[in-house]
C-alpha cells in the first residue's frame, strides 16, 4: 500500500517488542553515522534503481515551466525527442507499451494500414490476477507482422534474473508482463487513481528495494486530429498534458523522498502520438545513465546517432543495462540504450534543439510528396523541352546553337536539384513561418539558391570545355554532399525534401536507397567522367587505377560511413566491370561471376566484421548478419518485396518518370531525326569510356533495385540526375561538331 494509506500493525509479544524496538533504535543511529537514510542506499549489486513514466501524445511543444513545471524541470538532465514510429503510421498507446515490451515495433491492432487509419485506439486492459489478460492476442499479432516481435521481452528478461519490478497503471502492466502474460507486482488504475497515490506506491516500492518501477501516467488525445471512429476525450488537450505533469511531479518527490533524485535514474517518455499525425515525442531522462555518469545535454543512442533523437525501441536495452549491466545478453533487440550527449548546455540551447528537431520534421512532411510529384512532373516536361530542342533545327547554325546552350543549362539545373534538396538544411527554413505554403516558399527558396550556385560552377569552371565536365562536377558534388553528411552525422540528410525523416523512423543516419541512388550515381558519373578525360590523354592505365579507388572509395562511404546494406551489391559489380571496361578486357560470363563472387565476399567480410564488433556499435550490416543467425532473414526479404511492391504501384509519378526515361532514350537520344545520326554513337565516339560508364549505370541501378527495400524508387531516383546530365553532355558534343577518336 502507498506511504498514504494506514494499517492497524499486529501486536508483537514484550520481549520481541522489545528487541525490535533496539534493532529500530540501532538502524536509526547507524543511519546518523553513515549521514544517509537507508532508503537512500544503493542496490547490492551498485546499481541505481530506475523509474520509467510513460504516457503518451505530449511533445516538447506542450512543455512550458508555467503549463508543466514538472516536465519542464526535466530539463536538468538529459533531454530529446522520441521517434514513436510502430507497425503503422501513428502510433496508439498499446503500441508504444508493446515496443517497450518487446523492443521491436509491435500493435495491438489486427488489420490493414487503411482500417487503422480510421479505427480508433483500443483501450489498454489492466492487469488481472497478476496477469496481462491480452498479451497472448498481441503476440498473435506479432507472430502475423514481419517485424519478429515478441510482447513479453522485457518482463522475461528481468524475471529470469530476479529483479524486483512493480507496474503501475494498465501500460506498465504491458511493459512488465514476461512471455506468459504474468506480471510480479502491479497496482490497478484505481489504486492510484490520483498523482498523490501513484507517488506512494513509487515511493514505498524504491524503499523497499524494488529496482524497476513503471508508471502508466495516462494518454493524452487531441480532440483535433483525432481517427474518424475514435470518440473525442471530454477534457481538452491542454488539461490532459496538465493531468500527466502532475503524475510525473508526484514520481519525482516519491523519487526524491526514498532514494534521492540522484541515486535514482528517472525516465520520462511520450511512447505514442496523440492522434493520427506522426510527431517526435518528450523524452527526458535524469540521474545514473547506462555505462557510467549521469544524464547531462541531449539524449541519443547508437541506433539513430542522432542528437537529441532516440527510438521507443531504445528504450528496452536501456531498462535492462541499467537494471542488469551492459552485459545482459537479451536476443531479439534491435534498439541500443539511451545516453546522454552535449553535457554543460544550458537548458535553453537543450529545449530550443528538441523544439527545432519537431519543428523540421512538421515542417517539411506536407512536402515531401508533392515536392516528389513536381519534380517528377518537371522531368516529363524536361523530356518534352530536350525533345523539341534536339529535333528541331530553329533559326540555322547560331539559333541552333542558342538552344543547345540553354538546353544544357536546363539541364544543368535540373540535376542540381538532387544535392541541392540536402544542401537547403544548412538554412533553416522551417523556422520561417507557420503554415504549409510559408515553409514551400522557404524551401523552394533555399533550393534554388543552391540549384544557381552549382549550375553555375559546373557550366563556369575550368571543365566546361569538355563534353563531359558538367556531368562529372555535378555527380562529384552530389556524391560528396551526401559523403560529407555522412561522415559529420546525417545532419543533411535528415527531415530534408529528399532525404531521411524521424517520424518514419526507417533509418536515422547513413544512406537510405534515395539517398544510395543518388550518390553511387554521382560517384560513378563523376568516375566516368575522370576515367575519360585520362583515357584520351592517352593514360590509360591511370584510369584503370582510377576507376578501382574510386570504387572503394564509394564502397566504403555507403558501405560503412553510410550503414548501406544494399548499397555495396550495386556498387563492386559496376565499377569492377567498369574497370574492365577500360583497361579494354573483353567481357566473359566467366568474368561476369568472378566478378558477382568477388562481390558476395567482400559483402560478406565487411558484414562479419561488422557483427564481431559490439552490439552496440554494429550498423545494419553487423545487424543483418544476426537476423541471418536467428532464422528472421525470410521476414526480411518478405517485408522488402513488400515495400517494393508498394512503392510500384503507390508512387506512379516514379515508374512513369522512369518509364519516359527510358523511352527518351531510346527514341530521342538513339535515333533522332534531324541529323540523322544517332546522338549517343556521336558522344560514343567522342568520349570513349561513356559508353562504358553508362552500362555499368545500368548494372548499378538494376542490382540497387533488385536488393534493396523500397528499392523500386533506386532507378527512378537515379535517373533523375544521371538522364538530364546525359542530355547536357550530348548537347555539348552537337555544339563542338566533329567528334574526334583520340
Amino acid at each position: 500500500m502507498p506511504r498514504s494509506a494506514t494499517a492497524r500493525p499486529h501486536a508483537l509479544p514484550a520481549p520481541v517488542a522489545v528487541v525490535a524496538a533496539a534493532a529500530v533504535l540501532l538502524g536509526a543511529l547507524l543511519a546518523g553515522l553513515s549521514g544517509a537514510a537507508p532508503a537512500r542506499a544503493a542496490a547490492a549489486d551498485g546499481r541505481a534503481p530506475l523509474v520509467l513514466v510513460g504516457f503518451s501524445g505530449v511533445r516538447w511543444s506542450d512543455v512550458s515551466e508555467r503549463a508543466t513545471p514538472a516536465l519542464a524541470s526535466m530539463s536538468s538532465g538529459a533531454i530529446g525527442t522520441i521517434a514513436v514510429r510502430s507497425v503503422f503510421t501513428a502510433a496508439c498507446p498499446a503500441d508504444g507499451w508493446l515496443g517497450l515490451s518487446a523492443g521491436r515495433r509491435a500493435t495491438d491492432f489486427d488489420g490493414t494500414s487503411a482500417e487503422h487509419a480510421a479505427a480508433a485506439c483500443a483501450p489498454v486492459a489492466e492487469v488481472v490476477d497478476g496477469v496481462q489478460p491480452d498479451l497472448a492476442r498481441y503476440r498473435e499479432i506479432a507472430d502475423g507482422d514481419t517485424f519478429s516481435a515478441v510482447p513479453g521481452t522485457l518482463g522475461q528478461a528481468l524475471a529470469d534474473a530476479g529483479t524486483r519490478t512493480l507496474a503501475v497503471g494498465p501500460g506498465a502492466g504491458i511493459a512488465l508482463a514476461a512471455e506468459d502474460g504474468t506480471v510480479p507486482a502491479a497496482v490497478p488504475a484505481a489504486d492510484a487513481a490520483t498523482p498523490q497515490a501513484v507517488g506512494g506506491y513509487v515511493q514505498d516500492a524504491l524503499e523497499s528495494g524494488a529496482q524497476v518501477v513503471v508508471v502508466d501516467a495516462g494518454a493524452v488525445r487531441d480532440p483535433a486530429d483525432l481517427p474518424a471512429r475514435e470518440e473525442a476525450p471530454a477534457a481538452p488537450r491542454a488539461e490532459q498534458v496538465a493531468a500527466v505533469d502532475a503524475t510525473v511531479a508526484a514520481v519525482q518527490r516519491a523519487v526524491e523522498a526514498s532514494t534521492g533524485a540522484g541515486a535514482t535514474t528517472l525516465l520520462a517518455v511520450s511512447l505514442a502520438d496523440a492522434g493520427r499525425t506522426a510527431h517526435l515525442q518528450f523524452g527526458a531522462a535524469t540521474g545514473p545513465a547506462p555505462g557510467g555518469g549521469t544524464y547531462d545535454g541531449h539524449l541519443g543512442s547508437r541506433s539513430t546517432r542522432q542528437t537529441a533523437i532516440v527510438q521507443t525501441t531504445d528504450l528496452t536495452p536501456t531498462v535492462l543495462a541499467l537494471a542488469l549491466g551492459s552485459d545482459h545478453g537479451t536476443p531479439g533487440l534491435v534498439g541500443a540504450p539511451v545516453t546522454s550527449t552535449d553535457p554543460g548546455t544550458s537548458a535553453a540551447e537543450r529545449e530550443r534543439k528538441v523544439r527545432d528537431l519537431d519543428q523540421a520534421a512538421q515542417a517539411v512532411q506536407p512536402l515531401v510528396g508533392p515536392f516528389f510529384t513536381a519534380w517528377g512532373a518537371s522531368q516529363l516536361v524536361l523530356y518534352a523541352v530536350a525533345t523539341l530542342a534536339l529535333r528541331r533545327a530553329w533559326g540555322g547554325s547560331r539559333g541552333r546553337r542558342r538552344v543547345l546552350g540553354g538546353l544544357r543549362v536546363l539541364t544543368v539545373a535540373f540535376a542540381a536539384v538532387c544535392a541541392s534538396t540536402f544542401l537547403a538544411n544548412t538554412i533553416p527554413w522551417w523556422r520561417h513561418g507557420e503554415s504549409t505554403g510559408e515553409h514551400l516558399l522557404a524551401v523552394s527558396g533555399a533550393v534554388a539558391l543552391y540549384v544557381v550556385l552549382i549550375t553555375a560552377l559546373a557550366l563556369l569552371g575550368p571543365w566546361r570545355r569538355a563534353a563531359l565536365g558538367p556531368l562529372g562536377f555535378v555527380g562529384l558534388v552530389t556524391a560528396g554532399v551526401l559523403a560529407v553528411d555522412c561522415a559529420t552525422g546525417s545532419r543533411l540528410i535528415t527531415s530534408s525534401l529528399n532525404g531521411l525523416q524521424p517520424v518514419v523512423a526507417g533509418r536515422f543516419y547513413g544512406l537510405g536507397n534515395q539517398q544510395f541512388a543518388l550518390f553511387a550515381t554521382g560517384a560513378l558519373l563523376f568516375t566516368t567522367a575522370l576515367a575519360d578525360r585520362l583515357v584520351r590523354g592517352g593514360r590509360r592505365r591511370w584510369a584503370v587505377v582510377a576507376v578501382a579507388v574510386l570504387g572503394v572509395v564509394t564502397t566504403f562511404v555507403d558501405g560503412v560511413l553510410g550503414s548501406d546494406f544494399g548499397g555495396p551489391p550495386a556498387i563492386l559489380p559496376a565499377f569492377g566491370l567498369l574497370a574492365l571496361l577500360v583497361a579494354g578486357v573483353r567481357i566473359t560470363w566467366r568474368r561476369v561471376l568472378v566478378i558477382a563472387g568477388a562481390t558476395l565476399l567482400v559483402l560478406a567480410a565487411i558484414s562479419l566484421a561488422d557483427w564481431l564488433r559490439p552490439v552496440d556499435d554494429q550498423t545494419h550490416l553487423g545487424r543483418f548478419v544476426q537476423t541471418l543467425l536467428d532464422g528472421g532473414a525470410w521476414q526480411v526479404v518478405e517485408r522488402k518485396a513488400a515495400q517494393n511492391l508498394r512503392i510500384l504501384y503507390s508512387n506512379w509519378i516514379l515508374s512513369l518518370v522512369l518509364a519516359v526515361a527510358a523511352a527518351f532514350i531510346a527514341f530521342v537520344l538513339v535515333r533522332p531525326r534531324v541529323l540523322g545520326v544517332s546522338l549517343l554513337a556521336r558522344a560514343y565516339e567522342a568520349h570513349p569510356v561513356l559508353e562504358a560508364g553508362l552500362t555499368c549505370l545500368l548494372v548499378l541501378l538494376v542490382i540497387g533495385f533488385a536488393v534493396n527495400d523500397s528499392g523500386a524508387a533506386v532507378p527512378a531516383v537515379g535517373a533523375m540526375l544521371a538522364v538530364p546530365l546525359l542530355i547536357a553532355a550530348c548537347t555539348r558534343t552537337l555544339d563542338a561538331g566533329a567528334a574526334r577518336r583520340p
